[in-house]
C-alpha cells in the first residue's frame, strides 16, 4: 500500500520538477525504480520537496493554465482576494466574486475559495516525505534541511486550515490502513499549537537567508519560519507569542524595507524586504496577473479585473498624515489626487497618472480608460498599478507573467508585531517604532504620541489596509477581527466619474456614483469561517459542520 501511494504521488511530482541538473532528466522512469532508491537519491528527494513547495499560496489569478502548477489554483482564481473587500471589486459579473462571494452564496457545496482537499494533499505529501527520510541513506545535514523544509510547508497548510475552517483534523504522520481514517476535527487552539510546534522545529534546522545562494531563492529560511509563525499566532490571538516571533525576525537584521515600494511588487525575486516568495519565469511557470489586471487600453483584450473603490481611495491620508475629512489636511476635492500618501500613487491608477509612457485618460464617457466605456473597462473609474509589470510586452498572455508572489515581507512582520505587542502590552515605544518605520518609507509623518490602546489599534488597522492593499491581507483581517458584517454587509461601494479637467488649473469636475448594477455585498457572521465541504462530510461522518451552515 505504501509503495503504491508513493508511485501515485511521484507520477505528478517529477513531471513538474523545476530545479534539476541535466543528468537527472535522463534517469530511469519512476515506475522502474523502488521507493528505497527514490529516497536514497538526493535529486529525487529534492524533486518531491519542490513539488511540496507548489502547495504554498499564490495570490495572483492564474485561470489554471498548465504552466502555473501550484498545488491549487491561485488564492483568487480569476480575481484576487481583496476584490471581495471594501478595497476593490472586479468588473465582470461572471467571476466568482460577483457570482458567489459578494452575494453571500457560500455553502458547503458551493465555495469557490475552498481548498480543504488540496491542503490535506499537501499534508499527506509532507508526511510521506518525512516518513521515508527517517531511514534514508543520505547525508545527515541534507536530511535535516529537507525535513525542516517539509515541516515548514506542512505548518503553513495547517495554518491555512485554521484560518479558513477553524477546527481541523491534525494528522501528524502518514496513515496506514490499520489507522482510523475517519478522523474527527481537533480544536482550532490545538491546530495553532501544532503550527507553532512545526514552525519552531523547522526554524531550528533551516538556514538563515544570509546563508542561501541566489539559486536557492524561494526556499524556506529560519526567518520565514519565525515570520509565518508570528502571523499564525496573531490569528490565534496568542499575542505575546506572536510578538516574540515577529521580533526575532526584526532583531535578526537579515531583511530590510525596500527603498522603492512600487518597484518591490514588480520584482521577479530577491528583493531584500521579501521573506518568502513564490517565483515565476513566465515560461515554465507563470501567472495571469498582467493579462487579467492591466487596463484595457494597454492590452486591447481582457484586463481590468481589479477596480479600486472610491472608499479605498478616500482612505489614503494626505502627506501631512491627516485624513482628507480633516479640515486642516489641505485636501482639495477638485484636485483629489494631489498631496496624498505616496503609496496611493504606487497602488492606484487614476486620471492623469503616468503609466507605461502616457497619462491615464479616464475622462467620462469617451476617455481611453473611462469607466463603463465597454465591458472591458473599470466599473469604478480606477485601475491598479500595484503588481503590474511595466516592462511586460503588450498583450502578455496567460501564464506569461513573472512577478514573484510575495507571501511574506518585512513590512507585514512589523505590522504583525505592532498589533500583537499592542494587544499584549499596549502602545509602547516598540509599537510606535514598528509602525513609523513603514510610514517613514512612504514619506508619511510619525504617528502622534500618546495614543490609547484602542486608538493605536485603529491606526494599525489603517496602516494594514494601506500598506498591504491588494495582497489578500484585508480579506483575512476582516474575518479575524470579526468586522466583516460592519465593513461589508449591505454596503454598496462607489466609483468616480471624471467629467472634465481644466487644462490650466488641473481642477476636475467629478461625479461620485454607486456601483448599483452589481449585487449588494452580503456578509454574515458565519462567513468568518468557511464551511467544511459537504463532500468531505459525506466521506467522513465524524467531521462536523461549522455553525450557520
Amino acid at each position: 500500500m505504501k509503495r503504491t501511494k508513493i508511485f501515485i504521488a511521484l507520477i505528478a511530482i517529477f513531471v513538474v520538477t523545476i530545479s534539476c541538473d541535466e543528468d537527472f532528466l535522463e534517469r530511469e522512469p519512476l515506475d522502474k525504480i523502488s521507493d528505497t532508491a527514490v529516497y536514497n537519491d538526493e535529486g529525487y528527494v529534492e524533486s518531491i520537496l519542490f513539488r511540496l513547495y507548489n502547495y504554498m499560496p499564490v495570490g495572483y489569478p492564474g485561470r489554471g493554465q498548465s504552466n502555473q502548477q501550484p498545488g491549487r489554483n491561485s488564492n483568487g482564481f480569476t480575481s484576487i482576494l481583496d476584490n471581495n473587500t471594501d478595497i476593490a471589486m472586479t468588473k465582470s459579473g461572471w467571476i466568482e466574486s460577483w457570482r458567489h462571494i459578494r452575494p453571500g452564496n457560500i455553502t458547503p457545496t458551493n465555495n469557490p475559495l475552498d481548498n480543504w482537499k488540496e491542503l490535506y494533499e499537501a499534508i499527506y505529501l509532507a508526511n510521506l516525505l518525512l516518513s521515508n527520510l527517517q531511514d534514508a541513506d543520505l547525508d545527515e545535514a541534507f536530511k535535516a534541511r529537507i525535513t525542516a523544509e517539509a515541516r515548514f510547508v506542512k505548518a503553513f497548510q495547517y495554518f491555512d486550515l485554521a484560518r479558513r475552517y477553524g477546527d481541523a483534523p491534525i494528522i501528524r504522520e502518514i496513515q496506514t490502513l490499520e489507522d482510523d481514517l475517519l478522523v474527527s476535527r481537533d480544536p482550532v487552539s490545538d491546530v495553532y499549537a501544532y503550527v507553532d510546534e512545526e514552525f519552531t522545529a523547522a526554524a531550528a534546522s533551516l538556514p538563515s537567508k544570509v546563508d542561501l545562494s541566489d539559486s536557492e531563492n524561494g526556499r524556506a529560511t529560519k526567518e520565514a519560519a519565525w515570520a509565518f509563525n508570528g502571523r499564525a499566532q496573531l490569528f490565534a490571538k496568542n499575542y505575546s507569542r506572536s510578538a516574540v516571533l515577529s521580533k526575532m525576525v526584526m532583531d535578526s537584521g537579515v531583511h530590510v524595507l525596500s527603498a522603492d515600494y512600487e518597484a518591490l511588487f514588480q520584482s521577479h525575486g530577491g528583493d531584500p524586504e521579501v521573506i518568502f516568495e513564490v517565483l515565476f519565469d513566465g515560461v515554465n511557470k507563470g501567472h495571469g496577473m498582467d493579462r487579467l489586471m492591466l487596463p484595457f487600453s494597454y492590452r486591447a483584450d481582457w484586463g481590468a479585473q481589479c477596480n479600486p473603490t472610491q472608499e479605498f481611495v478616500d482612505s489614503y491620508e494626505m502627506t501631512n498624515g491627516l485624513s482628507i475629512t480633516d479640515p486642516a489636511s489641505g485636501y482639495n476635492p477638485l484636485k483629489p489626487y494631489e498631496g496624498r500618501d505616496s503609496r496611493f500613487h504606487a497602488t492606484v491608477l487614476y486620471q492623469g497618472a503616468e503609466f507605461i509612457g502616457r497619462p491615464m485618460d479616464v475622462i467620462f464617457p469617451d476617455g481611453l480608460d473611462a469607466p463603463l466605456r465597454t465591458g472591458l473597462h473599470s466599473i469604478t473609474g480606477y485601475y491598479i498599478r500595484k503588481f503590474m509589470d511595466q516592462s511586460a510586452p503588450f498583450g502578455v498572455g496567460f501564464g506569461e507573467s513573472k512577478q514573484s508572489w510575495k507571501e511574506m515581507r518585512l513590512a507585514e512582520v512589523l505590522l504583525n508585531y505592532a498589533e500583537a505587542q499592542n494587544e499584549a502590552i499596549g502602545p509602547d515605544a516598540t509599537v510606535y517604532n514598528a509602525i513609523n518605520q513603514i510610514r517613514s518609507r512612504a514619506g508619511q509623518p510619525d504617528l502622534p504620541v500618546g495614543l490609547s490602546k484602542a486608538e493605536m489599534f485603529d491606526k494599525i488597522m489603517h496602516e494594514r489596509k494601506i500598506e498591504l492593499a491588494l495582497e489578500g491581507q484585508r480579506f483575512w483581517d476582516l474575518k479575524r477581527w470579526k468586522m466583516g458584517v460592519e465593513v461589508l454587509n449591505g454596503n454598496m461601494f462607489t466609483g468616480m466619474k471624471v467629467l472634465s479637467v481644466d487644462p490650466v488649473s488641473g481642477e476636475m469636475e467629478l461625479e461620485r456614483y454607486p456601483i448599483d448594477f452589481r449585487p449588494t455585498t452580503v456578509y454574515f457572521d458565519r462567513f468568518d469561517l468557511f464551511p467544511i465541504p459537504q463532500s468531505e462530510i459525506e466521506k467522513n461522518p465524524n467531521l462536523t459542520q461549522n455553525p450557520g451552515y
